[in-house]
């Protein structure tokens, strides 16, 4: 793993040790997006997509949910759920870097890159996140993964606020998979794409029990 990617594990290894002491970089941020609200109101009006796919007589059905909130007033709701969540978290399990973790993670990079980052979590093979974990490292028992974006140079822990935060998303989903308890082992990986924009791959996985 290069330097960048170390650093993005001991981030979400921070966060998780210590719930509590990681308020401190978020309540600045609650406080400028109340006064945003305060100012200027809730926002322009924006959506965010939720995929799911079912099988139903053989037959696979994909279905694409759609849920409309204001960016301001929703970052303001996100960010005091965010606080409210670590304030309860009892501090978890440091996670442990895996380079089979990271070989799938890396496969999946240059996959993603290939088809100009429009995969989601479905490889172009039409693999799961925890089928490429279990595949690279057959230790693992399970896995999932986040996957952020952001133009510029974003510091790693932009990233890790931006996926805690998790504004819009519905249920929070990428802030649960970094405060997962059940994770054991973890790899990290990002790519430049078009000299814009950076792209990480987040991927957790859990040990197989003996």
């Amino acid at each position: 793993m290069t330097t960048e990617e170390q650093a993005m594990i001991r981030e979400i290894n921070l966060v998780r040790s210590d719930p509590r002491g990681y308020i401190k970089y978020i309540a600045p941020l609650l406080a400028d997006a109340k006064t945003t609200v305060a100012r200027y109101g809730k926002g322009p009006k924006s959506y965010s997509l939720t995929f799911s796919s079912t099988t139903w007589n053989g037959v696979k059905k994909e279905r694409i949910d759609t849920t409309w909130n204001y960016v301001w007033e929703e970052n303001v709701k996100a960010l005091s759920s965010l606080i409210e969540d670590l304030k309860k978290l009892k501090k978890l399990s440091v996670l442990e870097p895996d380079p089979g973790i990271y070989h799938a993670a890396r496969i999946y990079a240059a996959d993603q890159h290939e088809h100009e980052w429009k995969l989601l979590h479905v490889g172009s093979d039409g693999s799961q996140p925890w089928d490429r974990i279990k595949k690279h490292s057959p230790s693992m028992s399970f896995g999932n993964e986040n996957i952020a974006m952001r133009s510029g140079s974003p510091s790693v822990r932009d990233i890790v606020l931006l996926l805690l935060i998790d504004a819009g998303i519905p249920g929070y989903g990428h802030r649960d998979n970094i405060l997962d308890p059940q994770w054991t082992h973890i790899a990290c990986t990002t790519e430049n794409y078009k000299s814009m924009y950076s792209w990480w791959l987040q991927e957790f996985g859990v040990r197989k029990k003996n």
